[in-house]
């Protein structure tokens, strides 16, 4: 068995190859083309596995060498201390220490769905990613108002039809009325580029709509909250535990202790799509929901047992997550009455 590490950059990757007993047999740097990387796997002669760390490229390089090794590993950067660590870190010793890692046994894969949940990931981070700039640009665009003195109250500012009012406003101030006009179409370019967006997840979403439905019924869970649960729960079996699915939304907690001694803490880890969706679950349950529902319940029980708000907010998040879970590994559409076997599960 050959195991190789592979370092790839945009242009070119550099590998190194170890034979079955860890020793390296071979060094090579080539050009990051299809033709040069499906040469080299072929001149290897024999069985072989391989690994790379998880970038802009891997899932081109992994789609195309995928065929030519017995396994393949994409993994995590932040777990290879062996790398990230190193005070001697260049290409040819980060895919040796890949190498090294292989040969172990020591790397930790990351998941990467197919067909559909594919698809709907990247319409989940796409949409997120036009719904982060959007509120980039109207902050930009408040705090231009600010600069020059005037206070805008709430959506009313990004309405067009009070644009001629700010206007007249800001020229009387001396203000730079044309790089409002600027500021403007920004926020309208973003906002239609964020509406393009939603349609097309609304498209990609149709083929586990059912899905996306059921989880609609938790209360204080949306249509993009439901989509994105989908998106990166699938099908609810690809997470075993409900502790491994706390750390995977980055609801969990960190601990640093030592002889009975240390701290516990919120997790910095995590995927924050979903953490925004549970954690915005959670508040909109506390603040909003439906006095002498389930969830509002759980989270008043948790106040009256003295716990901090915060702590409680997380601990409410973390049910919802786990009710998310049940709700698509069996099918089923969120019921007050069954929480406490939905918990229990």
């Amino acid at each position: 068995m050959k195991h190789i590490g592979m370092d790839v950059h945009s242009t070119t990757t550099d590998l190194t190859v170890l034979n079955s007993k860890g020793k390296e047999i071979l060094y090579r740097r080539i050009s990051s083309r299809e033709l040069d990387l499906i040469d080299f796997f072929k001149s290897i002669q024999g069985e072989k596995r391989a690994a790379l760390e998880e970038s802009q490229m891997a899932d081109w390089v992994a789609r195309v060498i995928e065929p030519y090794v017995s396994e393949l590993i994409r993994c995590l950067p932040q777990h290879n201390r062996l790398i990230t660590s190193s005070e001697n870190k260049c290409d040819s010793e980060d895919s040796r220490n890949l190498a090294d890692l292989l040969y172990m046994n020591k790397l930790k894969s990351v998941h990467h769905p197919d067909g559909v949940y594919r698809a709907l990931r990247e319409g989940v981070r796409a949409y997120w990613n036009a719904s982060q700039q959007l509120t980039r640009d109207k902050n930009r665009l408040k705090a231009f108002f600010l600069f020059n003195g005037i206070h805008c109250e709430a959506e009313r500012v990004y309405a067009r039809r009070y644009r001629k009012e700010y206007y007249g406003e800001l020229g009387n101030r001396g203000a730079n009325v044309a790089l409002a006009q600027i500021l403007y179409l920004q926020t309208d370019s973003t906002t239609e580029r964020k509406a393009m967006h939603l349609r097309l997840l609304r498209q990609v979403a149709k083929p586990v709509q059912d899905s996306i439905r059921r989880l609609m019924t938790i209360p204080g869970v949306g249509e993009i909250g439901g989509c994105t649960i989908a998106a990166y729960l699938e099908n609810g079996w690809r997470l075993p535990n409900k502790r491994k699915l706390w750390q995977y939304g980055g609801i969990g907690i960190r601990r640093h202790t030592s002889n009975n001694r240390g701290y516990e803490a919120a997790s910095l880890n995590g995927n924050r799509y979903l953490k925004n969706v549970f954690m915005t679950a959670a508040m909109w349950n506390i603040t909003s929901g439906k006095d002498g529902s389930g969830l509002r319940k759980l989270y008043e029980r948790d106040q009256a047992a003295g716990a901090d708000p915060k702590k409680a907010r997380r601990s409410l998040a973390r049910k919802i997550a786990v009710i998310a879970q049940h709700l698509l590994r069996y099918q089923e559409e969120y019921d007050d009455e069954q929480l406490t076997v939905i918990m229990a599960h």
